[in-house]
């Protein structure tokens, strides 16, 4: 291992994956650690959760990334505390030496929250000018918010934007590249030209809309649901060496009982494939209340 390896921070290590190297180690990483999950880790009780139990929790488990909630998705009936987010966001960045991203909605997201799940369904799979004005709107406020994380202290911009279930994409892909693809592009140009990374989230099966979101010029995905057929080594072979891919362990199968070596063994059939190239070792969703940590932790250790 160089000195330079040696000495490099987990925020650096993880701008050099996000820019298509390889920093010389698997790195760790979650998009979303429910605060249940960290009582369970820490063993402690309550509403609130102090800032000492979430340290704990990443360094017990080596991340070199957090992920700030802005958003929890156009699905969710609760969303994040704007203010409590903002404070967060600051004390990682000041307190830490970890990758900051603000997890904020895209195109698609923003779609369904303003119009509703069925009729963004609909005005989205026909768009009119109508459509693709209040889109181009939407996605103009989306920069501008990216342009405000990033002056909060956002090492990288995480969207969010469920488009996909375990079948295929929700809308036809190319209804998708007319009314959804565009505007994409336009927020991810808009974060570059803030100069930090964007990576892409979404549940479900991209296959069909791969190539687009390589041409929108994502940094990095993250997700890949291994349930509806996404697999590292798939999506690392369209894709070439330098995407950053993140994530693809089964949530579902962590949670079930098994041998630590079990879960070694498949932690180390994943990431094969992907060795010498940028890859965040993670969950496809998240660690949740309820994921036994011992399992966890043993799916870090492998990587």
């Amino acid at each position: 291992m160089s000195d330079a390896n040696v000495l490099r921070t987990p925020r650096d290590n993880v701008r050099l994956a996000l820019a298509g190297k390889w920093p010389g180690r698997t790195l760790r990483g979650e998009l979303v650690i429910d605060d249940g999950f960290v009582r369970d880790m820490v063993g402690i009780a309550g509403e609130a959760v102090p800032w000492s139990a979430r340290q704990a929790v990443l360094r017990r488990l080596r991340h070199d990334l957090v992920v700030v909630q802005f958003s929890a998705g156009w699905g969710s009936p609760e969303q994040p505390d704007a203010e409590e987010a903002l404070f967060l966001l600051r004390q990682w960045r000041d307190e830490s030496d970890l990758f900051v991203f603000a997890l904020m909605d895209g195109p698609f997201s923003a779609a369904a929250k303003a119009w509703g799940w069925e009729r963004a369904l609909t005005r989205l799979s026909a768009p009119g000018r109508t459509e693709l004005e209040i889109m181009a709107e939407a996605t103009v406020e989306l920069a501008e918010q990216a342009r405000s994380l990033a002056a909060r202290g956002a090492d990288g911009i995480l969207i969010g934007d469920d488009i996909a279930y375990r079948r295929s994409v929700y809308i036809n892909p190319a209804s998708l590249r007319k009314s959804y693809f565009p505007f994409l592009t336009l927020l991810v140009e808009s974060v570059h030209e803030i100069g930090l990374p964007a990576v892409f989230h979404s549940d479900g099966n991209l296959w069909e809309v791969l190539d687009d979101l390589l041409v929108a010029g994502i940094d990095g995905l993250q997700g890949m649901e291994p349930g509806a057929g996404m697999s590292l080594a798939g999506v690392r072979d369209k894709t070439g060496p330098d995407l950053c891919l993140w994530g693809n362990v089964d949530v579902g199968w962590l949670a079930q009982p098994r041998p630590a070596d079990e879960i070694a063994g498949h932690v180390a059939q994943l990431l094969k494939p992907l060795a010498g190239t940028p890859v965040i070792l993670g969950t496809s969703g998240g660690l949740m209340a309820g994921l036994p940590g011992a399992a966890v932790e043993a799916m870090y250790r492998a990587g």
